[in-house]
């Protein structure tokens, strides 16, 4: 396989399947067994993302196979104790945020890999699959479905150049699709 880079791995078509995580970062399309967002270090030294995983990470997170509305990351300490749900609000200075964050200002391209616990529609039982690279469209403001523990709002993302507490939430699209 090719090394990690921006965009298609060499050796790796969009559609290709994996059976286990270890096998994803093998084949170069992420850099990590466990954590959503991949990040590598770009040409000026500082950290891009080149890829995410969508399996289901958080309960905010949206897949409509050509559209994806992506939560982000959040230190362990800041979610839930089944990770699905926000316990505080997310921050754009997170590592893997800022990564995110600085591939969507140098308009790159990130793969997109689906894995078997991501929306049911999209998703192989047991598998990972590549589904090619999405376009980041968009960084906005929301609010998590669920409250925090004392029952205040979380916010789980931020405008770019971000609100004082902005997290990262992350729209990424098909190219060519509208």
């Amino acid at each position: 396989m090719g090394e990690r880079v921006i965009g298609h791995i060499d050796g790796v078509v969009p559609g290709a399947v994996f059976p286990r995580r270890t096998d994803v970062k093998r084949a170069n399309l992420h850099s990590d067994t466990m954590r959503g967002i991949s990040r590598l270090k770009d040409t000026d030294g500082s950290y891009v993302a080149d890829a995410i995983v969508l399996n289901g990470g958080y309960e905010d997170d949206e897949d409509d196979w050509i559209s994806i509305k992506y939560t982000g990351a959040s230190p362990d300490k800041d979610k839930s104790k089944d990770g699905k749900r926000l316990l505080r609000s997310q921050s754009w200075e997170y590592r893997d945020n800022a990564a995110l964050k600085l591939s969507f200002e140098r308009e790159y391209p990130i793969r997109i890999l689906r894995g078997p616990e991501g929306d049911s529609r999209y998703s192989l039982p047991g598998n990972y699959r590549y589904d090619g690279l999405y376009q980041i469209t968009a960084s906005r403001t929301a609010f998590s479905k669920s409250p925090a523990p004392d029952g205040s709002r979380i916010e789980r993302a931020g405008e770019a150049g971000g609100a004082p507490q902005g997290g990262v939430g992350t729209d990424f699209r098909r190219p060519g699709q509208s």
